[in-house]
């Protein structure tokens, strides 16, 4: 091929055309000795070969344009020269020169093939110039059609596949197989990129709406919720997919606010699906704790489970824990231990744990037809559970007077050491809502009960201490301080704190029981006697005190007073073991020897495995031989 000059370039853009655009260029003015001449130029390829695509034009270094003659005139190679050398392309500006140019045989004809280095974009119109003389200038404008352009054939063949998977409903593959045409830069001057772009889009979009009807389709379901629980995991799994996978990929290059709004659609309907899935969940831990609204209070496991419920709720690690999101439940070993050895633990978690979704959607911890049963069973149990769960229930909902109402209906009957102390420590804090006590101690209070519980027993007393520095009133703290000096063995400064619990509130019986202790250890029962006899004198006549009384009575000789005491404890609760063994020995020390085996005879029936009734019937037995 001969060579010629070249110049410069620029840049883009597309029109859509099936095939090559030909022009025609006048090369020469008609005169009086000659007549006009006609070129047709073509855009071609190296060869001038007729049928030819994208991938034939982007071989080599030149776009190719193939000039014919029009009418009775042939091209030769002083045309050839003549043309090259003037014509050019202009485009955006700029002028490009062809650089190769040789003559060929196309049919019958001889034609010109001219190349123009690929310094400009056939992608945008371009004309060809031909100044015929200084004053006349042939020009033409050329849009070469875009199955040429650069890429068309792999292009539109992904498009084509997209949209048959589109049309077919196979979304998922249809959004796929767009968006890597869609993501293609180079993609973006073809006519179709727009229609491409579109469908992406809807297949992404009809994508959500077949999950969206999915999750519908469970919701309006009636399955159990085991089932459900199944079908919510499978569309968990494709939702996040969806978010994760498909669409948060895809969302910078679309960045399209209809993309946008299906990440945020998906995203709500992850959160409806979570909400599905935890209402599932509620619903499948009802159905598998309903036995508990059914079941008699002679049944073991249910009194284990009630028991242990008991135990959970009273904690004051629970009740008064200002971090609602995560609550600490407090149950002696021997309870925990009990609820796994006989295969309960799972129904004790579930039941723990649709209390608390009650009490964070509803505001109350416990059903209706779960108190219902447990008030039927109250004959039943060896603790008053009833009023001890709606004096946490309330005390939770704000009602401090009917949880205080609560607490003292339950240790009428309550037999529990620690369940007695901790329905105290509830009243106590009732009394600081009730008197408007000092926050800052009531904070103090609760440092030094963590501290206290972590080992740190100086840093847990010093708090305290400055809670009752910063607050007088407050009963409780005074109750933390004297109990810890008794545990110490301190028993003065021990009855200090406890005789100021008890004159701040004469209701807060734990303050009773330790003095009670306090005073049994030393001997000092008339102390005791007097101590307990004030603490019926102020509307205490509970299990506990009437329980204790009566031992002190015992030990002052005074067996009528001990027997009526004790009879009243009976009264109160009579499923408990203990009692029986004190009257019995009163019954004893009396000489009634036929009235003390009765009683221990009674206690031994109430539990047949302890040792104590026997040990005692032999001692009676002793006693009667010595008479």
């Amino acid at each position: 091929m001969k060579r010629v000059l070249i110049i410069t370039l620029f840049l883009i853009l597309s029109f859509y055309v099936v095939f090559p655009q030909s022009v025609t260029l006048k090369v020469r003015e008609k005169t009086i000795l000659r007549g006009e001449r006609y070129v047709t130029v073509k855009f071609s390829v190296e060869g001038g070969k007729e049928n030819f695509t994208d991938v034939d034009v982007a071989k080599g270094g030149y776009y190719y344009f193939v000039c014919l003659p029009e009418g009775n005139w042939k091209i030769d190679e002083e045309f050839a020269q003549e043309f090259t050398s003037k014509v050019l392309i202009r485009q955006d500006g700029n002028v490009y020169y062809p650089e190769v140019y040789d003559l060929l045989k196309i049919g019958e004809n001889v034609g010109l093939i001219v190349g123009f280095e690929k310094k400009f974009k056939i992608e945008k119109p371009f004309e060809i110039v031909y100044p015929i003389s200084e004053k006349v200038v042939e020009s033409a404008e050329v849009k070469v059609p875009e199955n040429l352009w650069a890429g068309y054939s792999k292009a539109f063949k992904t498009y084509q596949d997209g949209i048959k998977l589109y049309n077919d409903g196979n979304y998922q593959n249809s959004a796929d197989v767009l968006f890597e045409l869609v993501a293609n830069e180079e993609a973006k001057k073809f006519s179709f990129y727009k229609d491409a772009r579109e469908k992406c889009i809807k297949s992404l979009d009809n994508i959500l709406v077949a999950l969206v009807d999915k999750f519908n389709s469970v919701v309006a379901s009636a399955m159990e919720p085991e089932d459900k629980l199944v079908k919510y995991d499978s569309l968990k799994v494709q939702f996040q997919n969806y978010v994760n996978s498909v669409l948060t990929p895809k969302l910078n290059v679309l960045s399209d606010t209809l993309v946008f709004a299906m990440l945020s659609r998906a995203n709500g309907y992850f959160e409806k699906l979570e909400n599905e899935v935890q209402a599932e969940k509620y619903r499948l831990d009802i159905k598998s704790i309903s036995w508990l609204n059914t079941e008699s209070g002679l049944n073991f496991k249910y009194r284990l489970i009630i028991d242990a419920l008991a135990y959970a709720f009273t904690s004051e690690s629970f009740w008064d824990n200002p971090d609602t999101t995560k609550f600490e439940f407090v149950l002696p070993d021997t309870v925990l231990a009990n609820l796994r050895i006989f295969g309960v633990e799972k129904d004790y978690n579930i039941f723990q744990r649709v209390c608390i979704s009650n009490l964070k959607n509803r505001g109350t911890l416990f059903e209706e037809k779960f108190l219902v049963n447990l008030l039927n069973n109250s004959s039943l149990l060896p603790q008053p559970y009833y009023e001890i769960f709606l004096a946490v229930d309330n005390y939770l909902k704000r009602n401090y007077l009917e949880s205080r109402n609560y607490i003292a209906r339950a240790l009428v009957k309550l037999t529990d050491d620690e369940l007695i102390r901790r329905l105290g420590v509830l009243h106590g804090m009732i009394f600081v809502k009730q008197q408007n006590l000092s926050s800052e101690a009531v904070e103090l209070y609760r440092e030094g009960l963590r501290k206290l519980t972590s080992g740190d027993k100086v840093g847990g007393l010093d708090a305290v201490r400055r809670a009752v520095l910063v607050e007088p009133r407050f009963p409780l703290a005074n109750y933390v301080l004297g109990n810890e000096y008794f545990k110490d063995g301190d028993f003065y400064p021990a009855i200090v704190y406890l005789s100021k619990a008890i004159s701040l509130d004469s209701n807060f019986v734990p303050a009773y029981v330790r003095l009670f202790d306090i005073y049994k250890a030393q001997g000092n029962w008339s102390e005791a006697k007097t101590v307990l006899e004030s603490a019926l004198s102020k509307r205490n006549d509970f299990w506990i005190i009437r329980i204790l009384l009566g031992q002190v009575y015992n030990e002052l000789k005074l067996y009528d007073n001990a027997v009526e005491s004790f009879l009243k404890a009976i009264n109160y609760n009579p499923l408990n073991y203990e009692q029986y063994i004190y009257l019995g020995v009163v019954y004893s020390n009396m000489k009634k020897f036929a009235d003390a085996e009765a009683i221990l005879k009674k206690a031994a029936e109430i539990n047949p495995d302890r040792k104590e009734a026997y040990e005692e019937l032999k001692k009676v037995e002793n006693l009667k031989k010595q008479k």
